[in-house]
């Protein structure tokens, strides 16, 4: 599977860049994914001098069927696991994990929903370790994304006059962070830059950034808060369309569903016959 490409995308988008003379750091996001191609099946021929390849395939068959697990490849050798990459394909999420100074993880759900191809890079971007997750979301990224986040925030004083009414929505984030799930819609707010900027200083930036495409462009983006995160759904010309913060663990639009998995499973099995 090849490496993903990632760029700098704005945590807050269009129309919260900051003036020339300010700089403001951002997390990389995944690169937009190219449109949904059929999956193409190597022919019979070429899985003969790769029979490790549909052992495991039948191994991930095995954690579909139970719903969750996880298989190592750090001992597949490169062609098996680009054969692997080929059944596999790729799906609709991205998602990149940093993991401070020892590098950072890319993970790429594969044309099965709910089968994660996980790729950790050490600090010189080179690839250390691969392996498969099954589950509706990686549980590194559900486990470890607020692992140093703070609980909290201090609600700041707005010193700029074209604040408005950020310190009313982070007051209303604020109260929200104790409740299983909870979303405040910016788009339906009238917040100049001077908001925006402050709501982005505020929150701070996460470890996790991910993109989906299963409902449009959707960047998701992980806070320094727990379990807040920054949901922004853009149209096909790039623009922001729907700009929103979001309280829960992970937001559902990331999230594959026991469904899907299930789903999965038979999809498997059908292209393992198909393999046969």
């Amino acid at each position: 599977m090849d490496i993903m490409q990632f760029r700098g995308i704005p945590l807050v988008g269009v129309g919260s860049q900051p003036e020339e003379d300010e700089t403001l750091d951002y997390m990389s996001m995944p690169k937009e994914m190219a449109t949904y191609q059929p999956v193409l099946l190597p022919e019979q021929e070429a899985l003969a001098d790769h029979p490790f390849v549909l052992q495991l395939l039948a191994q991930l068959q095995t954690l579909l069927q139970a719903g969750q697990g996880s298989l190592d490849l750090s001992q597949v050798n490169a062609a098996d696991k680009r054969l692997l990459g080929q059944i596999l394909s790729e799906g609709e999420v991205s998602i990149l994990f940093d993991a401070d100074t020892q590098g950072h993880l890319e993970i790429q759900e594969t044309s099965l929903p709910g089968v994660w191809w996980h790729r950790r890079l050490d600090a010189n971007k080179v690839c250390c370790d691969e392996s498969l997750e099954v589950g509706e979301i990686p549980s590194l990224i559900q486990q470890q994304t607020f692992a140093k986040a703070t609980s909290s925030f201090e609600l700041p004083l707005a010193t700029d006059e074209q604040v408005i009414n950020a310190p009313g929505l982070l007051s209303e984030l604020q109260a929200a962070l104790t409740q299983a799930n909870h979303t405040l819609n910016l788009s339906l707010l009238p917040l100049s830059e001077a908001d925006l900027a402050l709501v982005s200083a505020c929150l701070g930036i996460g470890k996790t950034a991910i993109l989906s495409r299963g409902y449009g462009n959707c960047r998701i983006t992980a806070t320094a808060i727990q379990r807040v995160w920054w949901v922004q759904y853009y149209n096909s010309t790039d623009t922001l369309i729907l700009n929103t913060l979001e309280v829960a663990d992970v937001p559902l639009v990331a999230c594959a569903s026991a469904d899907d998995i299930a789903d999965s499973a038979q999809r498997l099995n059908e292209i393992r016959e198909a393999l046969q």
